[in-house]
């Protein structure tokens, strides 16, 4: 991206990491011209796609009328965030595998974000690693490439493009959350540090969303302080009633306070609901095939 794109959405790109949906669109509406309408357009149908409008972008972004690659891997992100059937997935795959074929569409920064996005979803770290990494400069490949090497245990890699990123972007709210994130993963003193970053994000910006809050619980939650965490929980739930990751984190941080049954599964069962693809339920019901498999091996 050049510099110039960069300050046209600063504004609007931050709001959208910092889970700020509504006043990301009401930044973008602010942007009356612009030299990159595909740029806005991304970003725009991004916010509605964490908001769970899932519909209403597969129908805005059909893809025999969406000619920008980046609108069309948006497409494709939405389907795969939609369906929870593996035949789905595997369409959407390939239908991104062909896009990152042509070479031409990986010189624009959007449209690897977006391609990494699902290659996440996906689980095809490597690849999105690989992708990212053309893009060396761009905050948003970067918080994404930290959070892949998060997942894959590279702590170490994840703090080094982290110490990396601050030398040139330590005002960035994107550097920021990408920083503290891996302070979670450290833990010891930094669980703080990440603390304190969350919660200054959410006073800068004068927005304190269901992600900033569910981050702080997270962090809470590894401080030991559940009840603090549930509180937190229960402000994010009531901003935002369906948020998958409030969900989430509402479960687990009823088992560790070794809450009722009925509570786990009131919210286990609403995040199946509200989004069947979270990695969290994904992960639960893989545990859950592998628990009776060995069950019935055992059985016999």
């Amino acid at each position: 991206m050049t510099e110039t794109l960069v300050d046209e959405f600063y504004t609007a790109r931050n709001l959208l990491y910092l889970g700020a949906y509504p006043q990301t669109l009401q930044a973008l509406a602010q942007v009356t011209r612009t030299s990159n309408e595909t740029e806005k357009q991304t970003i725009k149908y991004r916010a509605y796609l964490s908001q769970g409008n899932y519909k209403m972008v597969l129908t805005d972004l059909n893809p025999s009328t969406s000619v920008s690659p980046a609108l069309q891997a948006l497409y494709h992100l939405a389907k795969y965030l939609q369906s929870s059937d593996n035949g789905a997935k595997e369409t959407v795959e390939k239908a991104v595998e062909e896009l990152i074929a042509v070479q031409n569409n990986l010189v624009n920064g959007t449209f690897v974000v977006i391609v990494g996005m699902v290659l996440v979803n996906l689980q095809k770290y490597e690849e999105a690693l690989k992708l990212l990494a053309m893009h060396p400069k761009s905050l948003e490949c970067i918080a994404i490439s930290v959070y892949i090497l998060l997942q894959i245990n590279r702590v170490d890699m994840a703090q080094k493009l982290v110490a990396r990123t601050r030398g040139w972007a330590e005002d960035s709210p994107i550097a920021q959350i990408a920083e503290a994130w891996a302070n979670l993963y450290v833990g010891g003193n930094k669980y703080m540090e990440a603390s304190y970053i969350f919660e200054e994000l959410a006073q800068a910006s004068s927005v304190s969303t269901a992600c900033l809050l569910n981050s702080l619980a997270v962090v809470k939650m590894h401080l030991g302080q559940l009840q603090e965490a549930e509180e937190v929980l229960e402000d994010a739930l009531a901003k935002e009633s369906n948020n998958p990751d409030t969900l989430a984190n509402l479960v687990v941080c009823a088992n560790l306070a070794a809450k009722p049954l009925e509570e786990k599964y009131r919210y286990l069962s609403q995040l199946k609901d509200v989004a069947p693809n979270h990695p969290f339920v994904v992960d639960l019901d893989a545990k859950d095939a592998e628990f009776d498999t060995l069950a019935a091996k055992y059985a016999k």
